[in-house]
């Protein structure tokens, strides 16, 4: 049985984000899977740092015990950083770790 979730969000559609974290939020508030991971890439992370109501979902998910982590080069790329950081994201290079997580068994789910 696969347990171990790696939620991906690239999409810069808050409504597409918003259906990613209100299901993150449940998988974490409900047990569903033994573990879970969330990483922001590009145009996400422009939307994570600037759409308020995105930012309530993912404090629901952090809030459960989840740091999300983002990319650096990304939101560097986009003046995000900062904000992301304040959101209590992890902002770093995220390429290698997403690539350990799918060895190690994280089962991607990208929105």
């Amino acid at each position: 049985m696969h347990d171990k979730l790696a939620v991906i969000l690239v999409s810069a559609d808050p409504k597409v984000l918003e259906m990613a974290l209100i299901y993150t939020g449940n998988v974490v508030a409900r047990g569903w899977m033994a573990d879970l991971r969330l990483y922001l890439f590009g145009p996400a992370e422009v939307t994570v740092a600037t759409d308020p109501d995105v930012q309530a979902l993912l404090r629901v998910v952090i809030a459960g015990g989840t740091v999300p982590q983002a990319c650096i080069d990304c939101s560097e790329k986009y003046g995000v950083s900062d904000k992301l950081r304040a959101l209590g994201c992890e902002v770093l290079g995220i390429g290698a770790p997403v690539s350990q997580a799918i060895q190690d068994g994280y089962v991607p789910m990208t929105w």
